[in-house]
Protein backbone atom coordinates (compact mmCIF):
# COMPACT_ATOMS: atom_id res chain seq x y z
CA UNK A 1 0.00 0.00 0.00
CA UNK A 2 1.21 3.59 -1.10
CA UNK A 3 1.90 5.84 2.22
CA UNK A 4 -0.79 8.13 2.77
CA UNK A 5 2.02 10.76 3.24
CA UNK A 6 2.91 10.85 -0.75
CA UNK A 7 -0.71 10.46 -1.96
CA UNK A 8 -0.68 11.48 -5.60
CA UNK A 9 -4.32 13.10 -5.74
CA UNK A 10 -4.42 15.17 -9.23
CA UNK A 11 -7.34 17.68 -10.65
CA UNK A 12 -8.69 15.12 -13.51
CA UNK A 13 -10.75 17.73 -14.74
CA UNK A 14 -7.70 19.94 -15.42
CA UNK A 15 -5.53 17.25 -16.86
CA UNK A 16 -8.31 15.69 -18.87
CA UNK A 17 -8.42 19.24 -20.37
CA UNK A 18 -4.44 19.10 -20.63
CA UNK A 19 -4.29 16.02 -22.50
CA UNK A 20 -7.34 17.23 -24.79
CA UNK A 21 -5.49 20.31 -25.80
CA UNK A 22 -2.23 17.98 -27.06
CA UNK A 23 -4.62 15.74 -29.37
CA UNK A 24 -7.51 17.61 -30.16
CA UNK A 25 -6.72 19.37 -33.89
CA UNK A 26 -3.51 17.82 -33.99
CA UNK A 27 -3.47 14.38 -34.68
CA UNK A 28 -5.20 13.54 -37.72
CA UNK A 29 -8.59 12.18 -37.25
CA UNK A 30 -9.53 13.82 -34.01
CA UNK A 31 -11.29 16.92 -35.20
CA UNK A 32 -14.62 17.79 -35.87
CA UNK A 33 -14.95 16.41 -39.31
CA UNK A 34 -14.58 12.62 -37.60
CA UNK A 35 -15.94 12.78 -34.55
CA UNK A 36 -17.34 15.40 -31.59
CA UNK A 37 -14.89 16.81 -29.50
CA UNK A 38 -17.40 15.95 -26.16
CA UNK A 39 -17.16 12.10 -26.65
CA UNK A 40 -13.23 12.54 -26.47
CA UNK A 41 -13.35 14.65 -22.78
CA UNK A 42 -14.71 11.62 -21.16
CA UNK A 43 -12.88 8.73 -22.59
CA UNK A 44 -9.63 10.63 -21.69
CA UNK A 45 -11.06 11.41 -18.15
CA UNK A 46 -11.42 7.74 -17.76
CA UNK A 47 -7.74 7.11 -18.79
CA UNK A 48 -6.56 9.17 -16.22
CA UNK A 49 -8.68 8.24 -13.67
CA UNK A 50 -7.61 4.54 -14.21
CA UNK A 51 -4.08 5.62 -14.00
CA UNK A 52 -4.96 7.42 -10.79
CA UNK A 53 -6.23 4.64 -9.35
CA UNK A 54 -3.69 2.22 -10.26
CA UNK A 55 -0.86 4.92 -8.51
CA UNK A 56 -3.06 4.90 -5.74
CA UNK A 57 -2.96 1.18 -4.69
CA UNK A 58 0.27 0.34 -6.17
CA UNK A 59 -0.51 -2.44 -8.69
CA UNK A 60 -1.23 -2.64 -12.64
CA UNK A 61 -4.75 -2.75 -13.93
CA UNK A 62 -6.84 -5.55 -13.55
CA UNK A 63 -8.51 -7.08 -17.19
CA UNK A 64 -11.80 -5.51 -15.95
CA UNK A 65 -10.19 -2.18 -16.09
CA UNK A 66 -8.50 -2.56 -19.63
CA UNK A 67 -12.28 -3.31 -21.32
CA UNK A 68 -12.25 0.83 -22.36
CA UNK A 69 -9.09 0.44 -24.35
CA UNK A 70 -11.28 -2.47 -26.11
CA UNK A 71 -13.99 0.02 -26.63
CA UNK A 72 -12.42 2.59 -27.68
CA UNK A 73 -10.12 0.83 -30.43
CA UNK A 74 -13.10 -0.34 -32.02
CA UNK A 75 -15.19 2.97 -31.95
CA UNK A 76 -11.74 5.07 -33.35
CA UNK A 77 -11.71 2.42 -35.90
CA UNK A 78 -15.31 2.63 -36.98
CA UNK A 79 -14.98 6.58 -37.20
CA UNK A 80 -12.32 6.08 -39.47
CA UNK A 81 -9.45 7.67 -37.36
CA UNK A 82 -5.93 6.13 -38.02
CA UNK A 83 -4.67 3.96 -35.75
CA UNK A 84 -1.29 5.88 -34.85
CA UNK A 85 -3.42 8.77 -34.43
CA UNK A 86 -5.33 6.63 -31.27
CA UNK A 87 -1.90 5.46 -30.63
CA UNK A 88 -0.39 8.66 -30.08
CA UNK A 89 -3.37 10.24 -28.41
CA UNK A 90 -2.54 7.56 -25.13
CA UNK A 91 0.50 8.82 -24.96
CA UNK A 92 -0.49 12.63 -24.85
CA UNK A 93 -2.42 11.42 -22.12
CA UNK A 94 0.27 8.95 -20.33
CA UNK A 95 2.52 12.35 -20.55
CA UNK A 96 0.45 14.60 -19.42
CA UNK A 97 0.27 12.69 -15.99
CA UNK A 98 3.99 11.44 -15.50
CA UNK A 99 4.91 15.20 -15.93
CA UNK A 100 1.60 16.09 -13.43
CA UNK A 101 3.19 13.34 -11.50
CA UNK A 102 6.90 15.13 -11.57
CA UNK A 103 5.75 18.46 -10.89
CA UNK A 104 4.69 17.07 -7.04
CA UNK A 105 7.25 15.00 -6.31
CA UNK A 106 10.33 17.16 -5.48
CA UNK A 107 9.33 16.07 -1.65
CA UNK A 108 8.81 11.95 -2.66
CA UNK A 109 11.25 9.35 -2.35
CA UNK A 110 13.37 8.72 -5.40
CA UNK A 111 12.19 4.81 -5.19
CA UNK A 112 8.36 6.18 -5.00
CA UNK A 113 8.40 8.67 -7.97
CA UNK A 114 10.41 5.73 -10.31
CA UNK A 115 7.68 3.36 -9.25
CA UNK A 116 4.69 5.78 -9.87
CA UNK A 117 6.55 6.37 -13.31
CA UNK A 118 6.94 2.35 -14.34
CA UNK A 119 2.85 2.09 -13.13
CA UNK A 120 1.46 4.69 -15.64
CA UNK A 121 3.69 3.55 -18.28
CA UNK A 122 3.11 -0.20 -17.84
CA UNK A 123 -0.44 0.74 -17.70
CA UNK A 124 -0.70 2.45 -20.97
CA UNK A 125 1.09 0.20 -22.53
CA UNK A 126 -1.55 -2.83 -21.35
CA UNK A 127 -4.15 -0.10 -22.48
CA UNK A 128 -3.01 0.82 -25.86
CA UNK A 129 -2.44 -3.40 -26.57
CA UNK A 130 -6.26 -3.85 -25.88
CA UNK A 131 -7.16 -0.46 -27.92
CA UNK A 132 -4.11 -2.06 -30.77
CA UNK A 133 -6.41 -5.68 -30.48
CA UNK A 134 -9.58 -4.44 -30.96
CA UNK A 135 -8.77 -1.99 -33.41
CA UNK A 136 -7.70 -4.07 -35.77
CA UNK A 137 -10.08 -6.62 -35.52
CA UNK A 138 -12.83 -4.07 -35.91
CA UNK A 139 -11.14 -2.18 -38.90
CA UNK A 140 -10.47 -5.99 -40.78
CA UNK A 141 -14.60 -6.37 -40.02
CA UNK A 142 -14.86 -2.97 -41.56
CA UNK A 143 -12.68 -3.86 -44.38
CA UNK A 144 -14.26 -7.46 -45.50
CA UNK A 145 -18.14 -5.69 -44.66
CA UNK A 146 -16.87 -2.68 -47.54
CA UNK A 147 -15.25 -5.07 -50.10
CA UNK A 148 -18.76 -7.03 -50.08
CA UNK A 149 -20.57 -3.98 -50.19
CA UNK A 150 -18.21 -2.42 -52.52
CA UNK A 151 -18.84 -5.73 -54.86
CA UNK A 152 -21.96 -5.50 -54.59
CA UNK A 153 -22.54 -2.10 -55.53
CA UNK A 154 -20.36 -2.38 -58.81
CA UNK A 155 -21.62 -5.45 -59.81
CA UNK A 156 -25.09 -4.12 -59.71
CA UNK A 157 -24.16 -1.10 -61.69
CA UNK A 158 -22.16 -2.71 -64.30
CA UNK A 159 -25.08 -5.23 -65.14
CA UNK A 160 -27.20 -2.10 -65.34
CA UNK A 161 -29.62 -2.99 -62.80
CA UNK A 162 -31.43 -0.10 -61.51
CA UNK A 163 -30.57 0.25 -57.16
CA UNK A 164 -33.32 1.16 -54.97
CA UNK A 165 -33.23 4.19 -53.28
CA UNK A 166 -32.46 2.30 -49.95
CA UNK A 167 -29.23 0.02 -51.58
CA UNK A 168 -27.92 3.01 -52.78
CA UNK A 169 -27.99 4.80 -49.44
CA UNK A 170 -26.56 1.47 -47.77
CA UNK A 171 -23.61 1.70 -49.97
CA UNK A 172 -23.15 4.93 -50.07
CA UNK A 173 -22.89 5.47 -46.09
CA UNK A 174 -20.74 2.04 -46.09
CA UNK A 175 -18.15 3.03 -48.35
CA UNK A 176 -18.22 6.78 -47.68
CA UNK A 177 -18.84 7.98 -51.37
CA UNK A 178 -21.21 10.52 -52.89
CA UNK A 179 -23.52 9.37 -55.75
CA UNK A 180 -23.59 12.98 -57.79
CA UNK A 181 -21.01 13.82 -59.80
CA UNK A 182 -19.26 12.21 -62.36
CA UNK A 183 -17.92 8.96 -62.41
CA UNK A 184 -16.20 6.79 -64.86
CA UNK A 185 -14.99 2.99 -65.21
CA UNK A 186 -12.42 0.95 -66.30
CA UNK A 187 -12.11 -2.92 -66.29
CA UNK A 188 -8.98 -5.41 -66.10
CA UNK A 189 -8.69 -8.64 -68.47
CA UNK A 190 -6.39 -11.10 -68.79
CA UNK A 191 -5.64 -13.21 -72.11
CA UNK A 192 -5.06 -16.24 -69.50
CA UNK A 193 -6.51 -16.81 -66.08
CA UNK A 194 -4.62 -15.08 -63.36
CA UNK A 195 -4.30 -15.45 -60.06
CA UNK A 196 -6.77 -14.22 -58.03
CA UNK A 197 -3.80 -12.80 -55.89
CA UNK A 198 -2.03 -11.38 -58.56
CA UNK A 199 -5.13 -9.98 -59.32
CA UNK A 200 -5.51 -8.17 -55.82
CA UNK A 201 -1.91 -7.16 -56.20
CA UNK A 202 -2.67 -5.23 -59.28
CA UNK A 203 -5.73 -3.84 -57.65
CA UNK A 204 -3.93 -2.19 -55.24
CA UNK A 205 -1.35 -1.05 -57.44
CA UNK A 206 -4.17 0.73 -59.84
CA UNK A 207 -5.72 2.33 -56.69
CA UNK A 208 -2.58 3.60 -55.13
CA UNK A 209 -1.24 4.86 -58.64
CA UNK A 210 -4.61 6.76 -59.75
CA UNK A 211 -4.85 8.17 -55.96
CA UNK A 212 -3.92 12.13 -56.60
CA UNK A 213 -6.61 11.96 -59.48
CA UNK A 214 -9.50 10.31 -58.04
CA UNK A 215 -12.32 11.80 -55.24
CA UNK A 216 -12.87 9.04 -52.47
CA UNK A 217 -11.64 5.23 -52.90
CA UNK A 218 -11.31 2.99 -55.92
CA UNK A 219 -14.45 0.54 -56.18
CA UNK A 220 -13.77 -2.76 -57.91
CA UNK A 221 -16.04 -5.69 -58.68
CA UNK A 222 -15.56 -9.00 -59.68
CA UNK A 223 -17.30 -10.25 -62.95
CA UNK A 224 -16.45 -13.43 -63.92
CA UNK A 225 -12.84 -13.19 -65.46
CA UNK A 226 -12.94 -9.36 -65.81
CA UNK A 227 -12.60 -7.18 -62.90
CA UNK A 228 -14.56 -3.52 -63.42
CA UNK A 229 -13.68 -0.59 -61.52
CA UNK A 230 -15.70 2.67 -60.45
CA UNK A 231 -13.89 5.79 -59.58
CA UNK A 232 -14.40 9.57 -59.25
CA UNK A 233 -12.73 11.69 -61.41
CA UNK A 234 -11.04 14.80 -59.79
CA UNK A 235 -10.86 16.25 -63.14
CA UNK A 236 -10.73 15.64 -66.58
CA UNK A 237 -9.65 11.57 -66.72
CA UNK A 238 -6.98 12.44 -69.45
CA UNK A 239 -4.08 11.22 -67.47
CA UNK A 240 -5.28 8.06 -66.28
CA UNK A 241 -4.85 6.09 -69.44
CA UNK A 242 -1.24 6.71 -68.92
CA UNK A 243 -0.85 6.20 -65.39
CA UNK A 244 -3.14 2.55 -65.71
CA UNK A 245 -0.42 1.76 -68.74
CA UNK A 246 2.18 2.56 -66.49
CA UNK A 247 1.10 0.42 -64.03
CA UNK A 248 0.75 -2.64 -66.30
CA UNK A 249 4.16 -2.00 -68.01
CA UNK A 250 5.61 -2.36 -64.23
CA UNK A 251 3.64 -4.91 -63.50
CA UNK A 252 5.61 -8.47 -63.76
CA UNK A 253 2.77 -11.36 -64.88
CA UNK A 254 2.50 -13.56 -67.69
CA UNK A 255 -1.48 -13.22 -67.64
CA UNK A 256 -1.22 -10.42 -70.31
CA UNK A 257 -3.37 -7.99 -68.80
CA UNK A 258 -5.26 -5.26 -70.63
CA UNK A 259 -7.54 -2.37 -69.45
CA UNK A 260 -10.27 -0.97 -70.96
CA UNK A 261 -11.11 2.87 -70.07
CA UNK A 262 -14.99 3.95 -70.48
CA UNK A 263 -15.99 7.58 -70.91
CA UNK A 264 -17.40 9.78 -67.74
CA UNK A 265 -20.86 9.37 -66.35
CA UNK A 266 -23.11 12.17 -65.12
CA UNK A 267 -23.41 10.16 -61.78
CA UNK A 268 -22.76 6.67 -60.37
CA UNK A 269 -26.35 5.50 -61.38
CA UNK A 270 -25.47 6.39 -64.79
CA UNK A 271 -22.06 5.17 -64.75
CA UNK A 272 -23.60 1.59 -66.11
CA UNK A 273 -22.91 3.22 -69.34
CA UNK A 274 -18.91 3.31 -68.64
CA UNK A 275 -19.00 0.17 -67.52
CA UNK A 276 -20.58 -1.07 -70.51
CA UNK A 277 -17.67 1.13 -72.62
CA UNK A 278 -14.58 0.15 -70.46
CA UNK A 279 -15.82 -3.90 -70.63
CA UNK A 280 -16.43 -3.36 -74.53
CA UNK A 281 -12.82 -1.50 -74.25
CA UNK A 282 -11.23 -4.38 -72.81
CA UNK A 283 -12.76 -7.56 -74.62
CA UNK A 284 -11.95 -5.63 -77.85
CA UNK A 285 -8.23 -5.55 -76.24
CA UNK A 286 -7.85 -8.55 -75.84
CA UNK A 287 -9.14 -9.71 -79.03
CA UNK A 288 -7.78 -7.63 -81.29
CA UNK A 289 -5.34 -5.21 -79.58
CA UNK A 290 -1.85 -6.31 -77.99
CA UNK A 291 -2.59 -7.33 -74.24
CA UNK A 292 -0.81 -5.20 -71.96
CA UNK A 293 -1.91 -2.10 -73.29
CA UNK A 294 -4.53 0.22 -71.75
CA UNK A 295 -7.51 1.02 -74.50
CA UNK A 296 -10.13 3.82 -74.68
CA UNK A 297 -13.75 2.98 -75.39
CA UNK A 298 -13.49 5.70 -78.53
CA UNK A 299 -9.96 4.32 -79.77
CA UNK A 300 -12.29 1.34 -79.93
CA UNK A 301 -15.59 1.81 -81.90
CA UNK A 302 -14.83 -0.54 -84.83
CA UNK A 303 -14.10 -3.64 -82.93
CA UNK A 304 -17.28 -2.89 -80.38
CA UNK A 305 -19.50 -2.64 -83.57
CA UNK A 306 -18.08 -5.77 -84.78
CA UNK A 307 -18.40 -7.88 -81.23
CA UNK A 308 -22.01 -6.00 -80.66
CA UNK A 309 -22.80 -7.65 -83.92
CA UNK A 310 -21.03 -10.84 -84.69
CA UNK A 311 -22.92 -12.28 -86.94
CA UNK A 312 -22.80 -9.22 -89.70
CA UNK A 313 -19.22 -9.30 -88.54
CA UNK A 314 -18.97 -13.07 -89.22
CA UNK A 315 -21.25 -12.50 -92.72
CA UNK A 316 -18.60 -9.96 -93.57
CA UNK A 317 -15.52 -11.80 -93.07
CA UNK A 318 -17.12 -14.47 -95.48
CA UNK A 319 -17.85 -12.16 -98.21
CA UNK A 320 -14.60 -10.75 -98.72
CA UNK A 321 -12.25 -12.94 -97.30
CA UNK A 322 -13.64 -16.28 -97.54
CA UNK A 323 -12.71 -16.84 -101.45
CA UNK A 324 -8.98 -16.60 -99.88
CA UNK A 325 -9.37 -19.14 -97.21
CA UNK A 326 -7.04 -21.82 -99.50
CA UNK A 327 -4.89 -19.19 -100.15
CA UNK A 328 -2.88 -18.29 -96.54
CA UNK A 329 -0.52 -15.91 -98.39
CA UNK A 330 -2.81 -14.31 -99.99
CA UNK A 331 -4.37 -13.41 -96.42
CA UNK A 332 -1.18 -12.27 -95.35
CA UNK A 333 -0.61 -10.16 -97.91
CA UNK A 334 -4.01 -8.26 -96.90
CA UNK A 335 -2.73 -8.33 -93.38
CA UNK A 336 0.84 -6.72 -94.29
CA UNK A 337 -1.02 -4.29 -96.63
CA UNK A 338 -2.54 -3.21 -92.81
CA UNK A 339 0.60 -3.12 -91.33
CA UNK A 340 2.61 -1.27 -93.69
CA UNK A 341 -0.28 1.68 -93.88
CA UNK A 342 -1.29 0.31 -97.84
CA UNK A 343 2.93 0.76 -99.43
CA UNK A 344 3.44 -2.24 -101.36
CA UNK A 345 6.92 -1.48 -100.83
CA UNK A 346 6.73 -2.08 -97.20
CA UNK A 347 4.79 -5.18 -97.91
CA UNK A 348 7.39 -6.72 -100.14
CA UNK A 349 10.08 -5.62 -97.72
CA UNK A 350 7.99 -7.16 -94.61
CA UNK A 351 6.58 -10.37 -96.19
CA UNK A 352 10.49 -11.17 -97.54
CA UNK A 353 9.28 -10.71 -101.54
CA UNK A 354 10.14 -9.26 -104.72
CA UNK A 355 7.72 -6.01 -105.36
CA UNK A 356 6.04 -7.87 -108.35
CA UNK A 357 5.28 -10.70 -106.32
CA UNK A 358 3.19 -8.13 -104.23
CA UNK A 359 1.73 -6.89 -107.35
CA UNK A 360 0.35 -10.26 -108.49
CA UNK A 361 -0.80 -11.14 -105.27
CA UNK A 362 -3.16 -7.97 -105.00
CA UNK A 363 -4.75 -8.35 -108.62
CA UNK A 364 -5.09 -12.33 -107.82
CA UNK A 365 -6.93 -11.26 -104.22
CA UNK A 366 -9.22 -8.75 -106.71
CA UNK A 367 -9.80 -11.70 -109.08
CA UNK A 368 -10.47 -14.36 -106.05
CA UNK A 369 -13.05 -11.47 -104.17
CA UNK A 370 -13.90 -9.61 -106.43
CA UNK A 371 -12.80 -6.51 -104.08
CA UNK A 372 -9.85 -4.56 -104.69
CA UNK A 373 -7.55 -3.97 -101.88
CA UNK A 374 -6.16 -0.80 -103.89
CA UNK A 375 -9.52 1.33 -103.78
CA UNK A 376 -9.68 2.20 -100.11
CA UNK A 377 -13.49 1.88 -100.22
CA UNK A 378 -12.46 -2.40 -100.68
CA UNK A 379 -9.44 -2.04 -98.50
CA UNK A 380 -11.13 -0.79 -95.95
CA UNK A 381 -13.75 -3.27 -95.76
CA UNK A 382 -10.87 -5.71 -96.20
CA UNK A 383 -9.10 -4.55 -93.38
CA UNK A 384 -12.49 -4.57 -91.33
CA UNK A 385 -12.77 -7.98 -92.11
CA UNK A 386 -9.39 -9.15 -91.23
CA UNK A 387 -9.98 -7.22 -87.77
CA UNK A 388 -12.94 -9.54 -86.71
CA UNK A 389 -11.10 -12.42 -87.93
CA UNK A 390 -8.13 -11.66 -85.96
CA UNK A 391 -10.96 -11.13 -82.61
CA UNK A 392 -12.41 -14.00 -83.21
CA UNK A 393 -9.27 -16.10 -83.26
CA UNK A 394 -7.88 -14.34 -79.93
CA UNK A 395 -10.80 -15.05 -78.73
CA UNK A 396 -11.52 -18.99 -79.76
Amino acid sequence: MVSQSFRYAPNIELLTARAVDLMWDIYEGYSDDVFDKKELIPSVAKNIDLGVRVLRRGSPPTRAELLPGRDLGGRRASQGVPLESVIQAYRSTERTIILDLFSGSQAWPVELTSHYADLIISTFDLLTQEMINSYRETASAIEAAQRRVENELVTAIANGAVPAASDLDRWTHTLRIEQQGPWFSFAIGSVRNADHVEVLRLRQRIAAAVQAYVIGPVLFGDMGRLTVALARPRGRVNDIPQLLARVLEGFESAAGYAIGVGGVSADLVAAQESCEEARDAVAAALGGVRPGRVVQFDDVLVEVLLAREPELASRLVESRLGALREHPHLIDTLEALVTCNHSQAAVAKALFVHPNTVTYRIKRIQELTGFDPLSMAHFSQMATALMWRRMERATS
